[in-house]
């Protein structure tokens, strides 16, 4: 089993390592084949990421449709702009989610595609791959902007202690702080909903819902995210929850072994028709010691099969993939929220 990250499909390095050091290889879904950004692919390349692509229908005409969008956004007011103002305009409704909204979008982008026309039927999968895509970028962009802002913190740390004739401040994970900031900037948080149900219904896609290649917990950087969903089931239970885990350098070149005593007891409670409660499970051995710790709260939906609870938000049910309940692994579906502590 292998945790799936989610609500969004772009993943920071930082968050890729927090996720690693705690889990080992994480799933990341892609909303097109076409638009993984490099870093997602790099971060695959080492070992850190499975990138999975549940539909690749269409790819050509999502691709045409994204390439103009961002060109008559970078004409009209720079892409991150507008992407922002996309964000902002849609905090009532999900953006392309019914006939409004895609025609408001045909207009917008002059019409390019001619194939969404009045009276026919919108594809919700394919509105919610553009979402996702334009969601994407925005998320790239807003980690960049805290790259560079982390740099030049670091760049005028060491220069006063230049200047007081002090050592260079540590370079690791400079002005990150609490990194998830990269994901859950104020400017859109309150589109946690509408993020959680454009990457449902890409999830109930995926035609891996059963046999090895499923699984049934699912990790987020975002407290919103979380909250939201203890909000709308209030049955979910904590399972547990540890505020410093030792974020060792190197994990993908010398893996620890807890993490997979960790996943490994995952999925006895998630297979388990009676969860077992996690009395003893010692999460991670005393002697490793590191400047960056990680916290981790894990919770369980009883009885709940993770296709199912995610149906539940996509909002479009009737697209979604059929329930084979006798060949569906997991019983219960895990939610677990990953953050750096202080």
């Amino acid at each position: 089993m292998k945790p799936i990250y989610f609500p969004f499909t772009y993943i920071s390095n930082p968050v890729a390592e927090a996720l690693h050091t705690c889990f080992g290889k994480t799933i990341v879904y892609q909303p097109s084949s076409k638009t993984i950004p490099e870093e997602i692919h790099k971060l695959a390349e080492r070992g850190m990421l499975d990138i999975r692509n549940p539909v690749k229908r269409d790819e050509e005409k999502l691709s045409a449709i994204l390439k103009e969008y961002h060109a008559w956004a970078n004409l009209h007011q720079g892409s991150r702009g507008l992407q922002l103002d996309f964000f902002k305009a849609g905090r009532n409704k999900i953006p392309f989610f019914d006939d409004t909204s895609a025609s408001q979008i045909k207009a917008d982008i002059k019409n390019i595609t001619g194939e969404i026309t009045a009276g026919k039927e919108p594809d919700p999968v394919f509105n919610a791959r553009i979402f996702l895509s334009i969601a994407q970028n925005f998320d790239m962009q807003n980690d960049k902007i805290v790259q560079d802002m982390a740099s030049f913190e670091t760049d005028r740390m060491n220069l006063i202690k230049s200047l007081k004739g002090e050592e260079e401040t540590s370079p690791s994970m400079p002005g990150y702080g609490d990194e998830f900031k990269t994901g859950n900037l104020a400017d859109y948080d309150h589109l946690i909903p509408e993020r959680i149900a454009a990457w449902a219904l890409l999830k109930c896609c995926d035609p891996m819902q059963c046999g090895d290649e499923m699984s049934g917990l699912f990790v987020t950087s975002s407290r919103q995210a979380i909250d939201y969903l203890l909000e709308k089931t209030p049955e979910t239970e904590i399972v547990f929850s540890f505020d410093a885990i030792p974020m060792v350098k190197n994990q993908v070149e010398n893996p620890a072994k807890w993490p997979k005593d960790l996943m490994k007891y995952l999925e006895i409670v998630a297979e388990s028709s009676r969860p077992l409660k996690c009395d003893h499970f010692t999460m991670v051995p005393d002697a490793l010691k590191c400047e960056t710790k990680i916290s981790l709260s894990l919770y369980l939906v009883p009885g709940v099969l993770p296709l199912e609870y995610f149906s539940g938000f996509s909002r479009f049910d009737s697209t979604c993939v059929e329930i084979e309940k006798d060949r569906v692994k997991f019983k219960n579906t895990l939610i677990g929220h990953i953050g750096f502590s202080a």
